[in-house]
């Protein structure tokens, strides 16, 4: 996939992904949208935001980690067997999990 198409699907990801938290507040509340239902939905999407940063942060210090350990391995400091250790360290940490909606 072309970086453009990539962008498109983020896209349309997103934008599916808000037009379910919008039908889910009618649903729920049933109420205007532009009275409560807009608190709510915005409440929402700034919940999915902040879990996608604290998962991007994640992610970044990762791949961060990763090329520090091709850079040890490059430089002939660490072994195969000891950056496979460090690398599989890496791999095993889990990203953070969804904040709890309040």
């Amino acid at each position: 996939m072309t970086p453009e198409q990539d962008a498109e699907d983020i896209w349309a990801g997103a934008a599916q992904k808000g037009i379910g938290k919008y039908l889910q507040g009618q649903a729920e509340h049933k109420t205007a949208f532009w009275s409560a239902g807009a608190e709510w939905y915005a409440g929402e999407l700034e919940n999915e935001i902040l879990d996608l940063v604290s998962y991007f942060y994640h992610l970044r210090k990762r791949l961060k980690a990763i090329r520090a350990v091709a850079e040890l391995m490059a430089t002939d400091e660490v072994g195969l067997h000891e950056a496979a250790a460090m690398l599989k360290d890496l791999t095993d940490s889990h990203p953070p999990r969804p904040r709890q909606k309040t």
